[in-house]
């Protein structure tokens, strides 16, 4: 039965029933341009969430290393010649950590952006390490159904002072 179904005349060896019937291939492009916007967005919000956590762990990284900076100069000073430490001052952290997440406020990529200084040790060698969380906001989620609006990313960072003798 299938081979009766062959027409003789036509391209491919196809039914001319299915061959003369144009409105099945105009259907297909439109599909495929709407499946096109649909992957474009995914990946838009795809980058929008890797780029917010990269910034934020930038941001992590610059707390920690500032931290690190963070000497308390009247301590070190009067500290004795056989005791070689870099003693750290955690209200001088802060403060840095709290100009840092002010500066990134301006920008609207991240949302409720908030770090906390985890550790703060007077070594050697010195060491901080910092947690800082924030939401990202995808641009095309919130149109999907069932897609969440906001996502939750956190990133932490360690940096050790390294104390060089001369």
């Amino acid at each position: 039965m299938g081979s009766e179904l062959r027409g003789v005349g036509t391209p491919g060896g196809w039914p001319a029933r299915w061959t003369e019937q144009a409105g099945n291939t105009l259907i297909l492009f439109p599909t495929a341009v709407l499946i096109l916007f649909g992957l474009g967005a995914v990946a838009l919000d795809t980058a929008t969430v890797f780029l917010g956590q990269r910034r934020l762990v930038d941001i992590a990284s610059a707390v920690a290393n500032d931290a690190i900076a963070a000497v308390d100069v009247d301590a070190f000073f009067n500290q004795s010649e056989e005791g070689a430490a870099v003693p750290l001052d955690r209200a001088r952290a802060e403060t840095r950590r709290d100009q840092i997440v002010a500066r990134q406020s301006l920008d609207r990529s991240l949302s409720e952006l908030s770090c906390t200084i985890e550790e703060l040790a007077t070594g050697p060698p010195a060491r901080a390490e910092v947690t800082c969380q924030a939401t990202v906001r995808p641009i095309l989620a919130p149109l999907w159904p069932g897609a969440p609006d906001a996502r939750p990313i956190s990133a932490r960072e360690v940096a050790v002072g390294q104390q060089l003798t001369g």
